[in-house]
C-alpha cells in the first residue's frame, strides 16, 4: 500500500508538472501559434461587457493582476471571484491556491516551507489577537470567504510591514461598503464520508459550567489545598493538625460536596451525526448625499456547523506492536460571524470606513481511546480506556476605523496628490474551556473477538476536569504619508509612517481531580460511576483534589511595539524602478508565571527575586533597524509580452517567539490531540531574505511567473520531541544554531478554447537546520514543516451562455518534518504527502440565483505521520481520517 501511495503521488506530480509545462510553452509560444486565431475587429464596449458576464472565472483570475504588477515587492493576490470559483469556504483553504503556501492543521499557513510563526497575519492592515490556545497567530479557518474582498501575501519584505516577518505577510482585506444596493442570501448543507462510522456525542453538561463556585470558595478557605488532608488542617485546632472524629467526618463531607459540585454529566454515547448546515446573509446599500457625498453601509451574518469524525490510530515508534491506541473522536464545530460596516466618501478624495466584527467559534469533542502497552495486553484480555470531552468557546471581537485622504491643493508640475491613510483597531479575544474531562479506566475484553466484556474506573487520578481561560486585548493604530514627485526622467514617491501595537494576555488554568481510594474500582463507564447516587455513597472513597503538577500553569503577559519607517520609490522612464526603505522597531515583552494554588506567597517572592537577576528572561526587549531594497526592470514587449518585469529584492527581518512558546505551560494541540510545552529560553530569529522574480503578462490575461528565493536564518525556532514515552508524546520548541531555505516558484495561467482555462503553480525548495546542542538524532536536517515540493493545479470551465462554471483543483505538499527526534536511535518524524483533489460546479439559472456543489478530498486520503525506529522499521505513528466532504449551496443575489 505504501509503495502504491508513493507511485500515485509521483504520478499526480508528473501530470501536474506537465500541465505547468504546457502553460509555460503555450504562453511563450502564444504569439507565434495563436496569433492568427486572435485577429479580429476591435471589440466594442457592449461585447466586452458580455465577455465579463460569461467569463465568470477567467475575469476573476485576472481581476487583481494590476495590483500585483504595480507592487514594488513580490506579492501574490487572490480576489473574491477567484475564491468563489474554487468553492473555498474560508480564508485558510483559499490561501493554499497561492504558490508556496501549505496549510497546517487546516488553519495555519506555511509560506515557502516556513512554519506559521514565520508568517504574520493582518486584518485590513492591522494586527489582531488569536483565539487559539496553541498559537499566537490568527487561525484563518474562522474567517469566512464570503466577507473577503481580496487576500494578499507579500513574500518579499518591505519596510512598511511589521518586522516580524519570515515567510510572508498575509493581509486579509474585507469587503468595504458597496457602491449600490446589495442583497445576498446563501443556504447550504453537506456531510463527510467519515460520518456514520462510530459517531460519538455526550450530554455536554460542562459546556457552560466553568470552575464550580464551591471549589473556587474552597480554594480560598483551605489555602489552595482542598483534599481531605488540607481541609482537616484548617479545621484542626491542634498544633500537630490532628482532628477529632467529628472534624474528620466533617472534612470528608465537605470534600464529598466538592465532588458533587463538579458537573460530571460527561457520559459518551454513540449517536449518528446530523447533516452540516450553513447560512449567510449580506445586506448593504449606498446613498448619494448631494453631488459630493456618498454614504454606504453593509451588514454580514453567517453561521456554519459541521460534524466530523477525526478517528486516529497511534503506535509507539519503539514497540509499535505493543504500544498501540485506537482513538474514536467526533467533533462538532460551529463558526458564527456578525459584522457591520459604515462608510463615507467625499468626492473620491476622502474616505472613512468604520467596521465592527464578531466571530465566534465553538468546537465540541467526544473522544474514546482504546490502548494497550507492555503492561496491558489485548491478548491477555486487558485494555486501557480513556474517555475525554472537551468544549472550547473562542470569540474574536474587532472594531476598526480606517481613513484614506488625498490632497491636491498643492499639486502642480512636480508635486502630485499627497496621500494620507490611517487606521485604529481595537480587538479582543476570549477563549474558554469550561470543564474538559479526562477519565481513565480499563476494559476486560475477549482476546479472540475483541468484544468488551466489562469496564471499570480504577484507582488514582481517575478523573480530571480542566478549566482554562485565555483573554487577549490588542490595541493598535498607525498612519502612512505618501508624497509623489514628478521629474523629467523619473517619478519619485516618498513615504513614511508610524504604528503602535499593544497586547495584554491572561492565561488561567485549574485542573480538579476526582480520585478513588487506593486499590478501589467501580464497574461501569463514566455515566455509571460518577452519578450523584454513587458519589453520595460514602462507602465509595471519592476524593476531590487539585492538580498541582504538569500542565496546570498560568501566566500573564504583555507586548508593546513602537515602529516607524521611511521609503523611497523611484521609477525611471517606466524601465527601472528602485525602492529603498528602513524600519525601526522598539519591541518589549514580559511574561510572568502565576501559581493560582500558592497561598503562601513563596512563588511570588521567588519571582520577585528572579526578576532582579541580570540573566532573567521574564521581561525582555530589543530595538533595531530593518532595511529593505528592491530593484525592478520593466520591458514591455519582451518575449512577445504586454508587460515583462524582473524584480530583485533584499531585506533583513526578525522572527519573535510567540507568548505561548515562551511560557513553560503544557497544553493540548486540539487538532492532533497531543501535548505541547513552551520554552522560556527561546530567543528571536534573525532573517536575511533574497528574492529574484520574473513576471510575463500576455494578451487575454495569460501570464507566467518564475521566482527564486533564498533565506538565511540565525537561531531558527524549531519543534522537537521532549523525553517521554512513545505513546504519550510531548512536543516542545528550541533554537537551532542556523538555518537556510531556498527554492523556485513557478506560476501560470493559460486561457484555452471553448471556455476552458488552466492555472497552476509549483514550488520546489530545500532547507537545512544545524543544531550543535547534543541530544538530537540528526543535528543537520531539513526544517520543520518544509516540503520539497508544493503543487497546485486547476482546470476551469465557463460556458458561453454564462449558466455553468466548474473547476477541478489538485493540491499536494511533499513529505515534511513534523518534529525532531531525540538521540534515542529513532529518526525524525515526517508528515507524509497529502493529495487533495477537489471539484466545484456552479449553475446560474438566472442572474440572481446560483446553485453550487462542492466535493473535497475526492481521493479520500488520510493524514499520516511516520517515523523510522532504531531497528530500521518504518512506523506510522499517527493516522488521522479526513474523509471526503460533500456540500450543496443555493444563493440568491439582488
Amino acid at each position: 500500500m505504501q509503495k502504491q501511495s508513493i507511485k500515485r503521488h509521483k504520478l499526480f506530480l508528473a501530470i501536474s508538472a506537465a500541465s505547468l509545462s504546457v502553460i509555460t510553452a503555450g504562453t511563450l509560444a502564444q504569439e507565434e501559434i495563436e496569433q492568427p486565431k486572435l485577429e479580429m475587429p476591435t471589440i466594442e464596449a457592449p461585447v466586452l461587457e458580455e465577455m465579463m458576464v460569461t467569463g465568470r472565472q477567467q475575469s476573476g483570475a485576472q481581476s487583481i493582476l494590476q495590483e500585483r504588477m504595480e507592487d514594488a515587492f513580490a506579492a501574490d493576490l487572490m480576489g473574491a471571484d477567484q475564491i468563489s470559483r474554487t468553492g473555498d469556504s474560508n480564508v485558510a483553504v483559499a490561501l493554499t491556491r497561492i504558490p508556496g503556501v501549505t496549510l497546517n492543521q487546516g488553519k495555519f499557513v506555511y509560506v515557502r516551507g516556513l512554519g506559521e510563526r514565520y508568517s504574520s497575519v493582518q486584518l485590513n492592515g492591522a494586527q489582531v489577537p488569536s483565539p487559539e490556545l496553541t498559537r499566537n497567530v490568527l487561525p484563518l479557518d474562522i474567517i469566512p470567504s464570503s466577507i473577503v474582498e481580496s487576500l494578499k501575501i507579500q513574500k518579499a519584505y518591505s519596510a512598511n510591514l511589521p518586522a516580524n516577518f519570515g515567510g510572508g505577510n498575509v493581509d486579509i482585506r474585507t469587503k468595504s461598503v458597496p457602491d449600490e444596493f446589495v442583497f445576498n442570501l446563501t443556504l447550504g448543507t453537506g456531510t463527510n464520508s467519515t460520518n456514520g462510522d462510530g459517531d460519538l456525542s455526550y450530554a455536554g453538561g460542562n459546556k457552560s459550567s466553568g470552575l464550580p463556585k464551591a471549589i473556587d470558595n474552597a480554594l480560598d478557605t483551605y489555602q489552595g489545598n482542598i483534599n481531605i488532608t488540607g481541609i482537616r488542617r484548617i479545621l484542626s485546632t491542634e498544633v500537630d493538625d490532628s482532628v477529632t472524629p467529628e472534624q474528620a467526618a466533617e472534612a470528608n463531607r465537605i470534600n464529598r460536596d466538592l465532588v458533587l459540585s463538579i458537573n460530571r454529566d460527561v457520559g459518551i454515547d454513540r449517536e449518528d451525526s446530523p447533516l452540516d448546515q450553513n447560512g449567510a446573509l449580506s445586506l448593504g446599500n449606498a446613498w448619494e448625499l448631494g453631488d459630493d457625498w456618498t454614504l454606504g453601509s453593509i451588514v454580514n451574518l453567517s453561521q456554519k456547523t459541521e460534524w466530523r469524525n477525526k478517528h486516529q490510530e497511534r503506535r509507539g515508534v519503539g514497540a509499535p506492536d505493543a504500544d498501540y491506541a485506537s482513538i474514536k473522536r467526533t467533533q462538532e464545530d460551529t463558526k458564527e460571524l456578525a459584522s457591520f460596516g459604515l462608510g463615507v466618501n467625499y468626492q473620491d478624495m476622502h474616505k472613512l470606513d468604520a467596521s465592527y466584527m464578531l466571530i465566534n467559534n465553538q468546537s465540541d469533542d467526544a473522544i474514546i481511546t482504546y490502548s494497550q502497552d507492555s503492561n496491558t495486553k489485548l491478548e491477555e484480555g486487558d485494555q486501557n480506556v480513556t474517555y475525554e470531552t472537551r468544549y472550547q468557546d473562542r470569540e474574536l471581537e474587532v472594531t476598526q476605523v480606517l481613513g484614506d485622504h488625498r490632497f491636491d491643493q498643492l499639486a502642480g508640475n512636480t508635486l502630485g496628490e499627497i496621500e494620507i491613510d490611517w487606521y485604529y483597531s481595537d480587538s479582543s479575544v476570549v477563549t474558554d474551556i469550561p470543564g474538559a474531562s479526562n477519565i481513565t479506566g480499563d476494559n476486560q475484553v475477549d482476546p479472540a473477538t475483541g468484544e468488551i466484556l466489562s469496564t471499570r474506573i480504577t484507582t488514582g487520578s481517575s478523573a480530571q476536569f480542566a478549566y482554562l481561560n485565555l483573554q487577549d486585548e490588542v490595541s493598535s493604530y498607525g498612519w502612512n504619508l505618501t508624497l509623489p514627485l514628478a521629474f523629467k526622467s523619473a517619478d519619485v514617491e516618498l513615504s513614511t509612517g508610524y504604528s503602535y501595537n499593544d497586547k495584554a494576555r491572561g492565561y488561567y488554568g485549574y485542573t480538579a481531580l476526582v480520585e478513588l481510594g487506593s486499590g478501589d474500582y467501580l464497574l461501569g463507564t463514566p455515566s455509571d460511576v460518577f452519578t450523584d447516587s454513587q458519589v453520595n455513597n460514602m462507602d465509595n472513597r471519592f476524593e476531590a483534589n487539585m492538580n498541582k503538577g504538569f500542565g496546570t500553569e498560568s501566566y500573564v503577559a504583555a507586548q508593546m511595539t513602537d515602529a516607524a519607517y521611511a521609503m523611497l520609490d523611484a521609477n525611471f522612464n517606466d524601465t527601472w524602478r528602485i525602492n529603498l526603505g528602513a524600519r525601526y522597531e522598539d519591541f518589549r515583552t514580559a511574561l510572568l508565571p502565576v501559581d493560582l494554588l500558592d497561598y503562601t506567597g513563596v512563588t511570588l517572592q521567588q519571582l520577585i527575586e528572579n526578576l532582579q537577576k541580570a540573566d532573567q528572561t521574564y521581561a525582555t526587549g530589543n530595538d533595531d533597524w530593518y532595511p529593505s531594497a528592491a530593484l525592478t526592470f520593466v520591458n514591455d514587449g519582451f518575449m512577445n509580452t504586454e508587460t515583462f518585469q524582473l524584480r530583485l529584492s533584499y531585506a533583513q527581518t526578525v522572527t519573535r517567539p510567540d507568548l505561548r512558546e515562551l511560557s513553560d505551560v503544557v497544553y493540548i494541540d486540539p487538532e492532533l490531540n497531543r501535548r505541547v510545552q513552551g520554552n522560556p529560553f527561546l530567543v528571536p530569529s534573525t532573517n536575511d531574505h533574497f528574492d529574484l522574480r520574473g513576471e510575463w503578462y500576455f494578451d487575454g490575461g495569460n501570464n507566467l511567473t518564475l521566482s527564486l528565493f533564498y533565506k538565511d536564518i540565525t537561531n531558527p525556532i524549531e519543534q522537537k520531541l521532549n523525553p517521554g514515552s512513545d505513546n504519550d508524546l510531548v512536543v516542545s520548541f528550541y533554537n537551532a544554531d542556523s538555518g537556510e531555505i531556498y527554492g523556485l516558484e513557478l506560476e501560470g495561467l493559460l486561457n484555452l478554447n471553448y471556455g476552458f482555462f488552466l492555472s497552476g503553480n509549483l514550488t520546489l525548495s530545500d532547507s537545512e537546520i544545524v543544531s550543535s546542542n547534543p541530544g538530537f538524532t540528526n543535528p543537520v536536517r531539513t526544517m520543520t514543516g518544509q516540503s520539497p515540493y508544493v503543487l497546485n493545479t486547476q482546470l476551469g470551465y465557463d460556458s458561453d451562455d454564462g449558466m455553468h462554471s466548474a473547476a477541478i483543483s489538485f493540491n499536494i505538499a511533499g513529505e515534511k518534518v513534523d518534529f525532531a527526534a531525540l538521540e534515542t536511535g529513532h529518526d525524525d518524524a515526517f508528515e507524509q504527502p497529502f493529495s487533495s483533489l477537489d471539484f466545484t460546479y456552479s449553475y446560474y439559472p438566472t442572474e440572481q440565483l446560483t446553485f453550487k456543489a462542492k466535493l473535497r478530498n475526492l481521493l479520500d486520503e488520510d493524514r499520516e505521520i511516520t517515523q523510522t525506529n532504531s531497528g530500521g522499521q518504518d512506523v506510522t505513528i499517527l493516522t488521522q481520517a479526513v474523509g471526503t466532504s460533500m456540500s450543496l449551496d443555493i444563493s440568491y443575489n439582488f
